[in-house]
C-alpha cells in the first residue's frame, strides 16, 4: 500500500479539483491530508476524500506529521495543486519494488506556453541528473528509507532539497511516468519569468551557503 501525504494551508480554491482527480488512483491506497491551520474551507473539503490530521504550520512539520501516522510501506508526498495521470501509483510501486529508494514524476504544467515547456524540461533534468526532487514533482520513497533519513529536515525553507541530498546517498533514484500535472497558478499570479528567476535566485543563495533563516526572510520579502 502507498500512503499519499498532502500538506495544506488555505487551499480551498483548488483542493476539491485536485483531490477529486486523485481519487481514482487511491483504490487500495491511503490518503492523508495534513492541515497547518487553514482558516478557509480546506479541512471540510479534504475530509470528503481522506484522513485529515492537524499539524503545526510548516511544510516539513506537516509532511513528517503525515508520515508518522502512515500505514503504507511506500510514501508519496504531493503538493495540493497537482494531479496524477492514470497508472501513476502503479508506477511508484513498480519503481520501488525494483530496488529504487525513491524518486519523482516527470512534469506537465497545465498551460500552453513555450516557457512552461522549458520549465518542465529543467525540472525533469534536475531530478534525473542532479537527483533533486521538489514537491511539485512528487516525492516517493520507501518507508524504511524515509525513517533512515530521519524525515524531512525541520527547516523554514528548502526542506525538499535537504531531503533529496540524504535520499540519493542511500541508493538509486528514478524519474517516472505517468506525468504529474501542476497548476500554473504561481506563474500566472506573479509572472512566469519573475517566478522562475526568484526560484533560481533562492536556490543559488542556498548553494552559496546562506542561512536558511535568511533565505526564508528573502523569500517572504520578494513574494
Amino acid at each position: 500500500m502507498i500512503s499519499v501525504i498532502i500538506p495544506i494551508l488555505n487551499e480551498a480554491k483548488i483542493l476539491d479539483e485536485t483531490l477529486s482527480r486523485l481519487q481514482p488512483e487511491l483504490v487500495n491506497h491511503e490518503l492523508i491530508i495534513v492541515d497547518g491551520g487553514s482558516t478557509d474551507e480546506s479541512v471540510n473539503i479534504a475530509e470528503k476524500y481522506g484522513k485529515v490530521v492537524a499539524s503545526q504550520r510548516g511544510r516539513a512539520k506537516q509532511l513528517n506529521a503525515g508520515a508518522s501516522i502512515a500505514s503504507g510501506d511506500f510514501l508519496l508526498f504531493l503538493h495540493a495543486d497537482v494531479w496524477l495521470e492514470p497508472g501513476a501509483l502503479n508506477a511508484v510501486e513498480t519503481a520501488l519494488s525494483w530496488g529504487y529508494v525513491g524518486g519523482g514524476f516527470l512534469q506537465k504544467i497545465d498551460r500552453k506556453n513555450i516557457l512552461y515547456r522549458l520549465i518542465e524540461m529543467t525540472a525533469d533534468m534536475r531530478g534525473k541528473y542532479l537527483k533533486v526532487f521538489y514537491g511539485d514533482s512528487g516525492i516517493f520513497v520507501r518507508r524504511d528509507i524515509f525513517q533512515r533519513i530521519g524525515g524531512f529536515p525541520d527547516v523554514p525553507i528548502m526542506e525538499e532539497l535537504g531531503f533529496s541530498k540524504r535520499l540519493r546517498r542511500l541508493g538509486k533514484t528514478r524519474m517516472i511516468r505517468p506525468h504529474i500535472h501542476i497548476s500554473a497558478r504561481r506563474w500566472e499570479t506573479n509572472g512566469i519569468i519573475r517566478t522562475t528567476l526568484k526560484n533560481w535566485y533562492i536556490t543559488g543563495l542556498y548553494h552559496c551557503g546562506f542561512s536558511l533563516e535568511r533565505l526564508a526572510r528573502i523569500y517572504r520579502d520578494i513574494r
